[in-house]
Parts: C-alpha cells; sequence; structure tokens
C-alpha cells in the first residue's frame, strides 16, 4: 500500500475547500457511492457464484468439489472483509464525533 504524497503535499487550507462549488462535492460524493456500490456487488456476486455452484454440486452437475471450495471460500473472505470495513468506518465516525470543536 503506497502514499501518494503528491497529494498530500496538494491539500489547500479550509477556505478554499469552502469556496469550492457543490458539483464538485456532489462527484466526489457520486464517486465515493458508485465505488462503494460497486463493491457491494462484487460481494454478491461472490456469494451467488458460491450459492449456484453449490446448488450444482448437489444436484450432481459438477464433480469438481475443489472448486466449490474455493468459490466458498472467496465468498466468505470477501464478507469477512466488508465487515471490518464496516467496522472501520463506523469507529471512524464515532471518533470524529467525539472530536471536540
Amino acid at each position: 500500500m503506497s502514499i501518494d504524497l503528491q497529494a498530500l503535499q496538494s491539500i489547500q487550507p479550509t477556505s478554499y475547500i469552502n469556496r469550492l462549488n457543490k458539483t464538485e462535492n456532489s462527484s466526489t460524493d457520486n464517486q465515493f457511492s458508485n465505488q462503494l456500490k460497486q463493491a457491494l456487488e462484487q460481494l454478491n456476486n461472490a456469494q451467488l457464484e458460491t450459492e449456484m455452484k453449490t446448488e450444482m454440486l448437489v444436484n450432481g452437475q459438477i464433480d469438481q468439489l475443489h472448486d466449490v471450495m474455493i468459490a466458498a471460500q472467496k465468498s466468505s473472505l470477501s464478507m469477512s472483509l466488508a465487515v471490518e470495513v464496516q467496522s472501520k468506518v463506523i469507529d471512524a465516525y464515532n471518533e470524529m464525533m467525539r472530536m471536540q470543536v
């Protein structure tokens, strides 16, 4: 994981940020919401793939148990990651709410 130092050095004072128009803020909100939606769709697709492969294995349509187990582990890992990210976001929000201005 690398940090883009150029982006950090270009941070402007809050007075500049306050002067930004609402379209820039809404586009940032849209980018974040689109990325969040995309991540949740990928998680859902992994869960659906696991369900489909498990059902196919039970019905005898596929014989590769290892493929089913790999798909199940991928979806399990994705779900665990999503839960951890959710927990970290909630912790960060709570920490910001405790800050005194």
